[in-house]
């Protein structure tokens, strides 16, 4: 049998059990491969999930932040909301954000995943990608390695799930903006931003906390006038507000002003 046909556990990395499948493509991306260079030229969303990965690894970090994984999950679901009508498989997603910011506990969630999976296993559903993307990303956590390769998983489904292109987009334009969605909720870990207190005017925060709650980021150049008013001077927070976008839940500047992680 070929190597790569191989996903026996072969491994356990910093005490997480990796297939040998994981471990090969982990080991592609550390050392000096890992560089802001390739991070900024990196067109594939689970390059990136593996290279922010790599780098919070490699500065002692246990693993990335479940959250901001569980939102970006999320984000993506949301773009293939068209595809997911079912209200059991949206309400999954709901309950995930919810989750992810503590509203609801893991009961609630649990009965939200179950209540989607059924719904996908007892239909026409139950090969559909953002289906199955919807209920899968309500799932608990029981072990952080194994929910940030179930995150690639969602990305490849999302991915999947544009070959039927009901929506103009093909796999380039995917791929752009699923990047576009991970660099906005992970920021460039490259460049972290020392983010001062005194930049969480209340006109700052209270920006912040409509946009997060209504999903609507248009106010995001307003939200830079407001940090620059309170003193920030940082040319990567400010153009990121200012910039094209997308933004969502779990945007890194939207966090830090309301001091989420």
């Amino acid at each position: 049998m070929a190597w790569y046909a191989v996903p026996l556990l072969v491994s356990v990395y910093k005490g997480y059990t990796v297939t040998a499948d994981e471990w090969r493509h982990h080991e592609r991306l550390v050392g000096s491969n890992n560089t802001e260079e390739a991070w900024l030229a990196c067109t594939a969303a689970d390059d990136l999930l593996s290279r922010a990965a790599d780098l919070h690894y490699r500065r002692g970090n246990h693993e990335l932040s479940e959250r901001k994984l569980r939102l970006f999950g999320c984000a993506c679901c949301r773009l293939l909301w068209l595809q997911i009508p079912a209200a059991a498989s949206r309400a999954a997603v709901v309950a995930a954000e919810r989750y992810a910011d503590g509203s609801v506990g893991e009961g609630e969630l649990a009965a939200a995943c179950e209540a989607a999976a059924e719904f996908r296993l007892s239909t026409e559903y139950s090969k559909n990608a953002p289906t199955w993307a919807a209920a899968s990303i309500a799932r608990g956590v029981d072990d952080e390695w194994l929910y940030r390769t179930h995150i690639s998983d969602i990305i490849e489904a999302v991915l999947k799930a544009i070959e039927y292109r009901p929506f103009g987009f093909d796999t380039e334009m995917m791929e752009a903006t699923l990047c576009q969605l991970f660099r906005d909720i992970f920021g460039n870990p490259f460049r972290p931003v020392a983010f001062s207190p005194s930049w969480r005017t209340a006109t700052a925060i209270t920006l912040a906390a409509q946009m997060y709650e209504s999903r609507d980021f248009g106010a995001m150049p307003i939200l830079a006038d407001a940090l620059q008013d309170a003193g920030c001077n940082s040319a990567e927070v400010l153009d990121h507000c200012r910039g094209d976008g997308p933004h969502v839940r779990g945007c890194w500047i939207v966090d830090l002003v309301l001091g989420k992680e």
